[in-house]
């Protein structure tokens, strides 16, 4: 293996270590930065606890809860700002979406909910509300940033905040797509006033939908037309309706601010929203696991798994998300004597 290689492998995990200690730098201190780094990238590797390769659990969680909720966004934005100059100003698909870490315990509080999935094992989660990139390649979703979900949170405000946060790192925003877990006449009628073209699953659901849905032989174009009151005011909700009948040996039917003349076009657009339950999976393979029920810390963990996997995407997305981690933690000539093609993958 050449030393061109290898010298810039090292250069690609100095970089990458320098922007996980720019995160934990204005949270905490330098020094602490420099203490709590090696154990969470181990614990991400492992998939496992912080405990398990450090003493330093007690006193990173003590730091975290010392913390509020808006200095870990605020340093997590100010990373991602500055990485966004590689991202690139062309156009972009984004996905709103929700995503749970199972809880086992048995304490209760507003962050614990109880889990959207029948068949999972656990009863109740923290839940996360994510935007990411969708590149239309398979398994090429970028996170981006997530809020913590709590009881009785405002949907149309946390989608407002995630689009106006990542807004400014990206090009023009092409379509962003939503499932049926967020069809909602107030978030319509924000992306209507906000002009954010738009594409969300709409549950069939109600006597009149299902009797669409029975009547419409394979594709059905026509208008929805909703009211909902807020501060005592009504307002007036109208989209484009869609009913697209056996695609994919289901029956969907969607809202969207785009005329589309088929149920094919819909389709399309739609079916690299589904690479997100395979980059979700991308996502809990390097989880950094816990089992505390403080909020915050999960909060502080998936966003640090957010950022590892951005910087993935920017420095090393040709290798595996598994082999990036354990270079980070075994170092680069052991890396290259397990993989010797390893460093001719990093773009």
């Amino acid at each position: 293996m050449s030393s061109t290689h290898t010298c810039n492998v090292h250069k690609i995990i100095k970089w990458v270590r320098k922007q996980l200690i720019k995160l934990f730098s204005t949270l905490f201190s330098r020094e602490k930065a420099s203490k709590y780094l090696q154990p969470v990238i181990d614990a991400a590797n492992n998939k496992g606890y912080i405990e398990t390769f450090s003493n330093k659990a007690d006193s990173l969680h003590l730091d975290i809860k010392n913390r509020y909720e808006e200095d870990i966004q605020a340093s997590f934005v100010q990373v991602m700002s500055k990485l966004s100059y590689y991202f690139g100003k062309s156009k972009v698909r984004l996905a709103v979406d929700f995503q749970e870490h199972g809880f086992y315990g048995k304490t209760e509080n507003m962050h614990i909910i109880g889990t959207a999935y029948k068949k999972e094992v656990y009863e109740n989660a923290f839940k996360f509300i994510t935007i990411s990139i969708l590149t239309g390649k398979k398994e090429e979703r970028i996170p981006l940033y997530a809020l913590p979900w709590h009881i009785g949170q405002d949907l149309t405000e946390s989608v407002l905040t995630l689009i106006s946060t990542v807004k400014p790192w990206l090009g023009k925003i092409e379509i962003i797509q939503f499932d049926r877990g967020f069809f909602s006449k107030e978030l319509i009628y924000f992306l209507e006033e906000n002009k954010f073209p738009y594409l969300i699953h709409m549950p069939c659901m109600g006597k009149q939908r299902k009797e669409l849905v029975r009547k419409t032989k394979s594709f059905y174009s026509g208008k929805y037309n909703g009211k909902f009151c807020a501060d005592k005011t009504t307002y007036n909700v109208q989209s484009n309706f869609y009913v697209c009948k056996n695609v994919d040996e289901k029956h969907w039917l969607f809202v969207s601010s785009i005329q589309f003349k088929n149920k094919f076009q819909v389709r399309n657009l739609y079916k690299n929203r589904w690479q997100i339950e395979t980059n979700y999976a991308v996502h809990n393979s390097a989880r950094i696991m816990s089992k505390s029920a403080h909020y915050l810390i999960r909060y502080f963990y998936y966003l640090v798994d957010t950022l590892l996997q951005v910087l993935w995407r920017l420095c090393a997305s040709k290798a595996a998300f598994k082999t990036f981690l354990f270079s980070m933690v075994i170092g680069v000539e052991n890396m290259l004597m397990r993989k010797p093609g390893f460093a001719g993958v990093i773009t």
